[in-house]
């Protein structure tokens, strides 16, 4: 399938160069985030989006569920031990079990379609415990295909696994969403996290992990149907209040937002208000974060030694004050990486999501 087919079949709409999908990439199981409101540092887990990769690849796709007591995960190919994985193995590595802060986002979510996107907190193994258990060839080794219960399928290298980066935590077998056990539509008993991927490469309901010598790069579901293997995050920024074309009253106007990057943590935020050149947005303190939720405190980021915030693949809360006048306004936003990656002024390609310089119109009155 093809990414025209792909995108038809998930409700693409195509405008020129341009892919607008018109029912976010797979089932979004609540309403925008753009309400108008200041959007928490974690997202819940009842208001979180979930997608399901194979959905709208896959004909007669159904929503898996998997008794947890049954659950396996096969672990196969170059290895000298293969492996089932129960519960009971993941439950024993609880010692090894890290709490990690990422944020999702849908690979298709844009300016025309937003809320596919939210942060939690993904406690997890590293899947590294479990290769290494089965005996790797870490020497013939390039990849390990990935299957789904759903029969979505994707791939990660081997070095990808085992040197992360830094600012990165290798890929988790999840078992836990915000200190609750994930939901079948979270990928319930199982799923990988990656750090800093889009959600296509965390692949959800697991129970497979084969160790091949392939190297290509055209493996899995989404990379079938033409979109990029690597599934880092590109860094993009979004405005949650005021409400697109809502109305404001005269004075002080508070324009907030997120931003957020798989490459590196965000540096900055840049805002202009119609048109006037671009002035830093306040980034919100880490101790505000901190002290926003319970859960934090007990993240690898937070707890942890070798990570600076902002983090990579995480979202930064963003504010910027202005005095308005009765009028139209528009508010454009622009992030930057500590990479130095930033937004494009214009952004047509889907195959690594559009994230051009996002912008926000509004009334004061």
């Amino acid at each position: 399938m093809d990414r025209r087919e792909f995108l038809v079949r998930s409700g693409g709409l195509i405008l020129g160069a341009t892919v607008i999908s018109l029912t976010g990439c797979e089932f979004n199981s609540v309403d925008p985030i753009t309400t108008g409101k200041s959007v928490s540092f974690l997202t819940p887990v009842d208001e979180f989006y979930y997608k399901n990769g194979a959905e709208t690849s896959i004909r007669d796709w159904s929503l898996p569920i998997v008794d947890r007591s049954a659950w396996q995960l096969r672990i196969d190919g170059l290895v000298s031990n293969p492996l089932n994985i129960s519960i009971a193995d993941i439950e024993a590595e609880s010692a090894n079990a890290i709490n990690l802060l990422k944020t999702m986002r849908c690979v298709i979510d844009s300016n025309d379609v937003q809320g596919l996107i939210g942060t939690a907190v993904w406690r997890g193994v590293p899947l590294r415990i479990f290769l290494e258990r089965a005996g790797i060839d870490t020497i013939n080794t390039k990849r390990l295909f990935l299957y789904g219960e759903d029969t979505f399928t994707n791939n990660i290298s081997l070095n990808e696994l085992l040197n992360p980066g830094e600012g990165l935590i290798e890929p988790l077998l999840v078992t836990h969403m915000n200190g609750q056990p994930l939901t079948a539509e979270h990928g319930a008993p199982v799923r990988l996290i990656i750090h800093n991927s889009f959600g296509y490469k965390n692949v959800k309901w697991i129970n497979r992990v084969e160790a091949t010598a392939d190297d290509t790069t055209l493996f899995g579901t989404y990379q079938e149907a033409g979109f990029v293997d690597d599934g880092v995050q590109r860094v993009v920024s979004r405005a949650t209040d005021p409400l697109q074309n809502g109305q404001v009253p005269a004075g002080t106007v508070e324009v907030q937002g997120f931003a957020v990057s798989g490459a590196a943590g965000i540096s900055s935020v840049m805002v202009s208000v119609n048109g006037r050149g671009f002035t830093e947005a306040i980034i919100q303190a880490q101790e505000d974060v901190l002290a926003s939720d319970p859960l934090l405190p007990e993240t690898i980021q937070f707890a942890g030694e070798g990570f600076s915030y902002p983090f990579t693949g995480v979202w930064v809360k963003w504010s910027h004050k202005f005095e308005a006048t009765p009028g139209a306004y528009k508010v454009d936003i622009k992030a930057v990486d500590a990479a130095g990656n930033e937004q494009p002024q214009t952004d047509n390609e889907i195959s690594d999501s559009i994230n051009a310089i996002s912008s926000i119109t509004f009334s004061v009155v």
